[in-house]
C-alpha cells in the first residue's frame, strides 16, 4: 500500500505545498503565491462578478 506522502507527491502539482486555505481553513495544495484553495477562489470570483445594486 502506498504512503500517504507518496500519494501526496503525485497528486500535488510540483511547486505546490499542502497548506490550510485562508478562506474555508481546508488542507488544500497551494502554490507559494496562493492563500485560497480553488473552491474558495472559484467563489470569490462569483461574488466580485455579481453587480452592485443601484441606488433609487
Amino acid at each position: 500500500m502506498a504512503s500517504l506522502a507518496s500519494v501526496v507527491r503525485i497528486t500535488a502539482r510540483q511547486s505546490a505545498c499542502w497548506r490550510e486555505c485562508a478562506g474555508c481553513t481546508d488542507l488544500a495544495p497551494l502554490a507559494p503565491n496562493q492563500t485560497h484553495c480553488n473552491g474558495c477562489r472559484a467563489e470569490r470570483r462569483r461574488v466580485s462578478t455579481r453587480r452592485a445594486p443601484q441606488a433609487a
